[in-house]
């Protein structure tokens, strides 16, 4: 099995579904179904399933997003922070190496493991095409306790007729990429070259990124896309993307956008600032912003 990430099916054109407010799903794994654990998080109950040695499998029937919940559990008197990770397979083909990190939140508390705590949660995304998929996700075998997991689907929304582009706070000049005779303004983003946004919510913060494709790049490429805010962190979106045939970048010649991929982030109610960066070392993403 592939441990590169390469996931060849995510390629959406980021489909219309309806035009009502959808709200997220709770997946249940066609394995291991009694073996899920209640966690109680600021009075609310919450289901997670935990990696065990077999791991979980589920089917999803796509277009959709899919948001991978997972949080760590250490003994009662442990409040550093600790680090945790999993796999997602997709399709039985290409693995992704999910890593995380986190402090000890100490108002989640279990129904089962009283003398538990558990770390803040770890958010990762993918888009799923549509079709039907399988996505397995695997144990770390270096782990003392099974990651707890919660997998949330959602369909894709349709941005509300009021948008407002946004520039972000600090940022070099502008980068034009023609599309169709129009030029659209997007931004660098990297590693090295964060980009933050402010944003006034209860808003939806939509992030619209093409990958910077070089010479020396394949066909295809994944890249990730890290949010925080503040210190939290939002999620981190993960992308495979082609070369565009149908756009270019303006005055750089020996560089291909890639075609466009987007992820959503629910603004609360108030000034917020995010700060929004390409997970991937040596990898430069070109993005906008869009508040709906």
């Amino acid at each position: 099995m592939s441990r590169i990430v390469y996931y060849k099916l995510i390629f959406i054109s980021f489909l219309v579904i309806c035009d009502s407010t959808v709200f997220a799903k709770l997946l249940r794994p066609l394995n291991n179904r009694d073996q899920k654990e209640i966690l109680v998080i600021n009075s609310k109950r919450r289901v997670y399933y935990p990696i065990e040695q077999t791991g979980l499998v589920y089917k999803i029937s796509g277009p959709a997003r899919t948001e991978f919940i997972s949080r760590y559990p250490v003994l009662k008197k442990k409040k550093n922070s600790h680090s945790f990770n999993y796999i997602i397979v997709l399709n039985q083909k290409d693995t992704i190496n999910v890593n995380h990190r986190y402090k000890v939140q100490s108002s989640v508390r279990s129904v089962q493991h009283p003398k538990h705590r558990y770390t803040f949660s770890g958010n990762y995304f993918i888009n799923i095409p549509k079709g039907n998929h399988t996505v397995e996700i695997l144990q770390n075998k270096d782990l003392k306790y099974p990651v707890l997991l919660r997998l949330l689907s959602k369909e894709f929304e349709i941005p509300k007729k009021n948008q407002k582009i946004l520039v972000p706070m600090v940022h070099k000049n502008n980068v034009d990429i023609e599309l169709d005779g129009k030029n659209l303004k997007y931004f660098e983003c990297s590693k090295n070259i964060p980009l933050q946004i402010e944003a006034y919510g209860p808003k939806i913060l939509r992030i619209i990124s093409r990958l910077e494709f070089s010479e020396k790049m394949g066909a295809q490429e994944s890249y990730r896309i890290h949010v925080k805010s503040g210190k939290k962190v939002v999620g981190t979106y993960f992308f495979n993307t082609e070369r565009s045939g149908s756009s270019k970048i303006k005055n750089r010649s020996d560089k291909v956008p890639g075609k466009w991929r987007s992820c959503e982030i629910k603004v609360p109610k108030g000034n917020h600032n995010y700060s929004i960066e390409v997970f991937d070392e040596g990898k430069t993403a070109l993005a906008r912003f869009m508040l709906y």
